[in-house]
């Protein structure tokens, strides 16, 4: 693959904007839109307290109300509006309420599933399709309250059991302390091997190429020297308290797992403290920045993370697929010194 090392900004910027000129045209990028867009009608989970509804799409409109962390609303297509930051113009219309701005819900579904009586006790991998699951500890003596597994969050499930009244659970268990919960198992779909296979397996690792551009929040994944994926993103954040940015430099995709219970002590957000079944992520540094699905934000065009990059669920799961090293569906991590190389601009 020719490489992007003697490009300037402005000559990586002018390829990218004629590469994603035809992008939106491609079977991927129309796949991974579409999977965005969910269904009519939309789900909204709100995902701060105090979130404020306006009269129109722009935050100089007139206050209709108000609505509180993990609010579920019906959602219309959403809208061009006005925001303070130029990458922000995206509304959502609520029926009757008023307009809500995208970056303060998840997109969600609220779709149940029959359970899987296959689960075998070496694991297999489920993802929570509700706005959000309580996750119920399995020893009940040690905890007082509950957990929430949210939507798009990965998790090991190891067992399938019932209650008393017939409803059944599964059992699993994350993957940082090996703390077990029951979820009911109507909330998480069990994913099979083939929807876990690699996308475009090459033996030509140097063919694939991941560029992060710092300055404009966007990830740009190329094949054969052509762009085949482009999002938004959250990169690290900083602030006169703290510098989380993501490092500047080039690197390589050097360990994966498909699910991560991330622990924060330096949190900088309300609700990114302790996150259960992060999904997807891909690890390109030894300190361990990474590129993740994302369920506690809406914001993928700000810094706002703690130096990993942050993604849309869908999209970090396709660049998991598509990128080296290839892991085994059912393998819990694996390493390499041979992935996808990542620049980081």
């Amino acid at each position: 693959m020719k490489s992007h090392n003697n490009l300037s900004r402005r000559q990586f910027l002018g390829k990218s904007a004629t590469a994603l000129s035809g992008l939106a045209f491609s079977p991927m990028w129309f796949k991974y839109a579409r999977s965005t867009q969910g269904e009519t009608p939309l789900l909204g989970r709100v995902l701060f307290d105090d979130v404020i509804v306006f009269d129109r799409p722009a935050s100089e409109g007139s206050p209709t109300g108000t609505y509180q962390y993990n609010d579920i609303l019906t959602l219309s297509q959403p809208v061009k509006g006005l925001s303070p930051h130029a990458r922000h113009e995206v509304w959502f219309p609520i029926p009757i309420n008023g307009y809500i701005h995208s970056q303060n819900v998840q997109l969600v579904k609220n779709n149940l599933n029959e359970p899987r009586d296959d689960i075998t006790p070496s694991g297999i991998l489920g993802e929570i399709t509700v706005p959000f699951a309580e996750a119920w500890p399995a020893n009940k003596q040690k905890s007082s309250t509950n957990q929430l597994f949210f939507y798009g969050s990965i998790h090991w499930v190891y067992g399938l059991g019932e209650d008393q009244q017939g409803k059944r659970y599964y059992l699993v268990t994350e993957d940082r302390w090996s703390e077990s919960y029951y979820v009911e198992a109507a909330h998480m779909r069990i994913l099979d091997d083939n929807e876990l296979a690699p996308i475009s397996p090459t033996d030509e690792s140097e063919k694939k190429q991941i560029i992060v551009d710092t300055v404009l929040q966007m990830l740009y994944a190329y094949e054969n020297d052509k762009l085949v994926m482009a999002c938004g993103v959250s990169t690290g954040i900083s602030t006169e308290e703290v510098n989380l940015v993501t490092p500047v430099g080039e690197y390589f995709i050097n360990y994966k797992r498909p699910t991560r219970h991330m622990v924060h002590s330096d949190k900088i957000g309300i609700n990114d403290g302790e996150l259960y079944g992060v999904p997807w992520v891909s690890y390109f540094t030894n300190s361990g920045i990474a590129f993740h699905g994302t369920y506690w934000h809406n914001d993928f065009s700000q810094a706002k993370s703690h130096g990993c990059v942050n993604m849309p669920i869908q999209a970090a799961k396709w660049l998991y697929l598509w990128s080296d090293p290839i892991i085994e569906p059912r393998a819990k991590k694996h390493t390499s010194r041979y992935g996808t190389t990542v620049r980081v601009l």
